[in-house]
């Protein structure tokens, strides 16, 4: 069973939604993740639960979490274990909001997972110790909130620069381009890039790209193109060979390979052959 919803205010303003849910094994072993640009919280809440991340296809092995863990924003895909039962709760900020819960430290974390206790502290283990012994999932998202919300007493500044280009990047997701929103930002080049990575985790540029590709990903949702030069045009890319080169980056197979896979929830995908994630 999975619920989510969006918060309340004051934390509406940086998290997109609250989810929680309880599952036995899946019926696949792995599934891709594809990247989103935006920062997550995943805490699991079974004794013996751990978070696995597998850096490709090939590795067996697989990096385990035994803990809360925050996932970074990615650019590339990554996989991780579902053949294991499990109970998790989590939270999906929006972009640029998580620079509010975890400072400057967003560019270190891309494309990386850590635990959630080497940024927070013991508050984490105590939130997570909490969740525990919270009966429900309603139950769970409500006392998640709470402690967002308490949290926000001691938050990071936004960056209202940042935003403001986040939402003229939103409104224009096919034609991002991101010289014209420095300039209209004030800042030099290189002080743009460096508070929008901040914020966000990514250089504006690898951000766009991930926009762009997640406005490619929702047309393909509608169906097969009739036409791929069409499409790749329409998307904002150079031509039907540009969308496929950064399709594959992305997502680590090719668009084709993703419709027929025809994920039930677009960024997430059963892992039935080779993925790549190498940038």
């Amino acid at each position: 069973m999975l619920i989510s919803r969006r918060p309340m205010a004051p934390l509406a303003s940086f998290v997109d939604t609250l989810w929680a849910s309880e599952r036995g094994a899946m019926p696949h072993a792995r599934e891709a993740n594809l990247p989103t640009g935006r920062v997550d919280i995943v805490i699991p809440l079974l004794d013996r639960q751990a978070i696995t991340r597998f850096t490709a296809a090939g590795d067996v092995q697989g990096q385990r979490f035994h803990g809360a863990v925050a996932q970074g924003a990615q650019d590339r895909v990554h996989l991780r274990d579902t053949q294991m039962a499990s109970s998790v709760v989590g939270v999906h900020f929006k972009p640029g909001g998580a620079a509010a819960f975890f400072g400057g430290a967003l560019p270190e974390l891309h494309n990386r997972t850590v635990l959630l206790d080497d940024l927070w502290g013991p508050s984490a283990r105590v939130l997570r110790q909490e969740l525990q012994d919270t009966q429900g999932l309603h139950a769970r998202l409500l006392r998640l909130e709470a402690y967002l919300i308490a949290r926000l007493q001691r938050a990071t500044p936004v960056d209202v620069m940042v935003i403001t280009a986040l939402h003229t990047l939103a409104q224009q997701p096919h034609a991002a381009l991101i010289e014209p929103l420095q300039r209209a930002s004030g800042c030099g080049p290189t002080q743009f890039i460096h508070r929008f990575e901040r914020t966000v985790g990514l250089t504006p540029k690898r951000y766009a790209r991930v926009l762009r590709f997640h406005a490619l990903i929702q047309t393909l949702g509608l169906g097969p193109p009739k036409d791929w030069a069409m499409t790749a045009a329409e998307a904002g890319y150079a031509d039907q060979s540009h969308l496929i080169h950064e399709f594959k980056r992305l997502a680590g197979v090719t668009p084709s390979a993703y419709r027929a896979v025809a994920p039930d929830h677009p960024t997430h995908m059963v892992v039935g052959e080779k993925i790549s994630n190498t940038p």
